[in-house]
């Protein structure tokens, strides 16, 4: 008898991030990646989001190792909360492991980590079954796939990658020979990534920097500034080589940065030979400016946030001061939900007066497969099976239909899911399990709050943000039956009008008029005395402004026990 494959995700289909995928085989759990997504602004307050795994706590007996294919947010860093509650073996690089380490640090969660580290390009059994890791091409090094063998056949597992048959950095360099070994070997299914598979043709060399800026650092005669994403390292390591070979001086706008950076290229040997000359931010104005380019990383709305920050005048809470000389390079395309914001950066960066050079999503890609990248995996593997990950539904679909298009795949072996959606495999079929559905969603990370915060908390961030907020005060003694101190009440981010006043003025009679008639002891209904001061006050405020705040009434009975 064969043995029965689930294969499901938690997060990662129809999204941009929260990754986390499941190979479920005879009980025994395998959990690929395990990332968040972070917030748009329909969630305000929140700091990120992670999937729900109510699944993994209901099994966490059968977990037999967290698969963690490279250090990007969108596939670790979940982890430390799942990991929490649901602990199992680790298996990963030591570079991905420390920067899960970093990453719970920063997070100040206290997990004492059980990692199994591998060497890429090699095997290892995990309860009895033979998993092989193959490195990929992507933004982090020692990013890998890989290939579980079943009795069914072999499940590949791609990971993020582009093919670069060309490029020679053994850190981020595809192998090419651990690859083609299971070629078409009997390969039951193939998990594939999805994010760039809108872009036709191939994504070398348009993921590199190197010949893009290369030119600005050889002649520039003033400072270079330079934007880049923090889980960029294939970029952020050429630029360093690029300051190494013109004799630049390097400053990261935050120390943390340096420190990290700097720390992980001397552990792991990232730059072979010469090291990059570092400085601080309190030495900017004492090297020669022709000598120096500034590092600014960060992740999403975060890098450009820090970017109008040194554009006002600040840097790493130092002054700065601009000459029209230096130049700001924007290396780092708007991303998912930036766009506004990527904006805003850009142009306040033009307001200091320096030269500015933007390159868009067209000019730098993602390191992610295009639509040739995909066609040729496809057809080195030639999987019975084929299942689209990572990526909005729009993606999943067309990286679907790229597929379709090689003819030997039809709607009927390319699984196109969402999640929660079961995908059942026994006898060498695969078929969907429509009786079963994981339950999914999001878990908010507010703080050091997890899963706390429901919709109508949301709902109230949204009001207050679109509606605004009335807050109103009051001390009274109900043996006395009178006020003793206030009313106070504050309108905050819903009335601009000329007659503020006014509405003020009648908010706080009608807050005074209730609360008088709660001090007389006649009121006697079941209805609590703070749910009729916001019933009224919200009639009132609808019908003068046509807005919708959150009104909260807060009532102090001193002679209350």
């Amino acid at each position: 008898m064969t043995s029965k494959i689930k294969c499901f995700a938690l997060g990662g289909l129809d999204e941009n991030g929260k990754n986390l995928f499941v190979i479920e085989i005879n009980d025994n759990i395998f959990v690929i990646d395990c990332g968040i997504k972070y917030p748009d602004k329909r969630v305000p307050g929140v700091d990120f989001i992670i999937p729900n795994f109510d699944y993994l706590k209901e099994r966490k007996n059968d977990i037999k190792a967290y698969i963690i294919t490279h250090a990007h947010d969108d596939n670790m860093l979940a982890l430390p909360y799942i990991y929490h509650e649901c602990p199992a073996p680790i298996v990963t690089t030591k570079f991905t492991g420390k920067m899960i380490e970093y990453a719970t640090k920063e997070l100040e969660i206290n997990n004492k980590y059980n990692f199994e580290f591998i060497d890429l390009n090699s095997s290892r059994v995990i309860a009895g079954y033979k998993f092989y890791f193959c490195q990929v091409t992507h933004s982090m090094p020692f990013t890998f796939g890989f290939s579980l063998e079943t009795d069914q056949g072999q499940i590949i597992y791609t990971s993020n990658y582009l093919l670069d048959w060309s490029l020679s950095d053994s850190n981020f360099k595809l192998d090419a020979n651990s690859l083609l070994k299971h070629s078409r070997d009997n390969v039951l299914l193939v998990l594939s990534d999805s994010t760039n598979a809108h872009i036709q043709g191939h994504n070398s060399p348009n993921y590199r920097l190197t010949n893009k800026i290369s030119k600005y650092l050889e002649d520039q005669e003033g400072r270079v500034f330079i934007s880049l994403y923090s889980q960029n390292y294939f970029n952020i390591l050429e630029v360093i080589k690029l300051c190494i070979k013109n004799n630049k001086t390097i400053i990261f706008s935050k120390k943390t940065d340096e420190i990290q950076v700097m720390g992980l290229i001397n552990e792991f040997n990232l730059i072979e030979g010469v090291k990059p000359k570092i400085d601080s931010v309190e030495n900017i104005h004492r090297i020669k400016s022709a000598n120096t380019v500034v590092i600014i990383m960060n992740t999403g709305e975060r890098l450009f946030d820090e970017i109008i920050t040194i554009s006002s005048g600040t840097i790493d809470r130092k002054p700065i001061s601009f000459d029209e000389k230096d130049l700001f390079i924007f290396a780092s395309p708007s991303v998912y939900a930036t766009d506004i914001i990527a904006t805003k950066a850009l142009d306040e960066i033009y307001k200091t007066g320096i030269q500015v050079v933007m390159f868009t999503k067209k000019d730098i890609y993602s390191s992610h497969a295009c639509e040739e990248d995909i066609k040729t995996m496809i057809t080195i593997f030639e999987p019975k099976y084929y299942m689209p990950i990572n990526g909005d539904f729009k993606s999943l679909l067309t990286n679907g239909k790229i597929a379709i298009s090689l003819k030997k795949y039809n709607y009927n072996n390319v699984f196109v899911l969402d999640n929660g959606m079961v995908m059942y495999i026994e006898n060498g079929i695969a078929k969907l399990d429509y009786n079963t559905r994981i339950n999914v969603g999001d878990v908010f990370i507010d703080g050091i709050d997890i899963g706390n915060i429901g919709n109508n908390v949301i709902e109230e961030r949204n009001k207050i943000s679109n509606d605004g907020v009335v807050i109103m005060g009051i001390s009274v003694s109900s043996k006395k039956q009178e006020i003793v101190g206030g009313p106070d009440v504050q309108m905050r981010g819903f009335v601009f009008l000329k007659d503020s006043e006014n509405i003020l003025r009648e908010i706080t009679n009608i807050f005074l008029d209730q609360v008088r008639i709660y001090l007389t002891g006649y009121y006697n209904q079941p209805q609590p005395i703070e749910d009729k001061i916001i019933e009224r006050c919200l009639r009132y405020v609808r019908k003068e402004t046509g807005k919708n705040p959150i009104i909260i009434p807060k009532i102090i009975d001193i002679d209350a026990e």
